[in-house]
């Protein structure tokens, strides 16, 4: 648990995290973007996403902001006695904005996310583990389809990183300059990261009144610049999946990080992800999964200028997958046409 961290990334989709996580062999709307670009050759029609707003926050994440509200910061007692209240429980929080248009074969957005862990120790002499990273920037994706059953595709996006990666003690909390440290030692980078992926569909099968569409997928994400100088690096890496699809539904299969490049661990359940989707009268879409062996839950209301997404996933902050789960909940709303 001391070095224990969550997997490097810049977005994750509500959609995809509600099927666990599973869509490199989906990727049909904008989440293409971050998941595999070969898949925008699956994007039915042209849709623009404007003002979206997702929140996410962990379980006990509220009460402790609550809590901290209270406290004199300045005063090491009370600061003491906050932390030790909360030794051992992770807490996590994040604000996303990602506006994006889509269209069959390309999509092109904008996207900029503030993320922070935080995490007492030391029940003696109590510290404040803190890991954050903001990230803004672009991205644009196209895809190109081969033959009816091959599509690959590329995308590039340019980063502005600022990350933190600190343990503080309780005199540096309480020294009264405290918002000014943290600021201090945020450390910055950029670069343009290119992800190329493949989607290879198979022929349909039958099953029972259903026509399911099996299909692979495969994407090398942050190729060139997966150094972003000072800030926390993107480190490359191999994700495959497996889907298969019908007009309601869609079960799908990953393994990320193929070659293991995540320095993290190398614990293969926390790389697995499982879902599934549900789309009922094109209005409704219902998402379960699991995720690094946490269950997933979302829903969505997909509608032609309002759309709404709830989610429910457990992220692994241990060494390995059922060690510490850190459940989260999440929120987005977005206006569109």
């Amino acid at each position: 648990m001391a070095t224990a961290e969550e997997y490097p990334y810049i977005y994750k989709g509500i959609r995809p995290m509600g099927m666990g996580g599973a869509f490199v062999a989906v990727s049909n709307d904008g989440n293409a973007l971050f998941y595999n670009p070969a898949g925008l050759t699956d994007v039915q029609e042209r849709k623009v996403t404007l003002l979206p707003l997702e929140v996410q926050v962990s379980e006990g994440g509220i009460d402790a902001y609550r809590d901290a509200a209270d406290v004199d910061w300045e005063n090491m007692q009370e600061v003491a006695s906050f932390l030790r209240d909360y030794i051992g429980e992770p807490n996590h929080a994040s604000v996303t904005i990602f506006p994006y248009m889509e269209k069959p074969n390309l999509a092109f957005g904008f996207f900029g996310t503030v993320k922070a862990n935080f995490m007492a120790r030391d029940y003696q002499y109590p510290k404040l583990k803190v890991n954050s990273v903001a990230d803004a920037g672009v991205a644009l994706g196209y895809a190109h389809a081969v033959n009816d059953e091959l599509s690959i595709g590329a995308n590039g996006k340019f980063v502005m990183r600022k990350s933190l990666n600190r343990t503080y003690t309780l005199p540096e909390i309480t020294s009264g300059d405290f918002d000014d440290r943290l600021e201090d030692d945020a450390e910055d980078g950029s670069g343009v990261l290119i992800d190329l992926g493949a989607l290879y569909r198979f022929g349909e099968i039958s099953v029972s009144n259903s026509r399911l569409r099996p299909q692979v997928g495969m994407t090398v994400s942050n190729l060139l610049g997966s150094d972003m100088g000072d800030a926390e690096d993107l480190p490359v890496h191999v994700d495959l999946g497996f889907a298969l699809r019908s007009d309601a539904v869609t079960i799908a299969f990953d393994y990320v990080d193929l070659l293991e490049n995540f320095d993290q661990d190398s614990d293969i359940p926390k790389r697995i992800r499982v879902g599934a989707e549900y789309v009922y009268n094109q209005k409704f879409a219902f998402r379960a999964g699991f995720y690094q062996g946490y269950p997933t839950f979302g829903f969505g209301l997909i509608g032609n200028k309002i759309q709404l997404d709830l989610l429910s996933y457990a992220e692994e902050v241990g060494t390995y997958s059922g060690q510490r789960d850190d459940r989260r909940y999440a929120f987005r709303f977005a206006l569109g046409f």
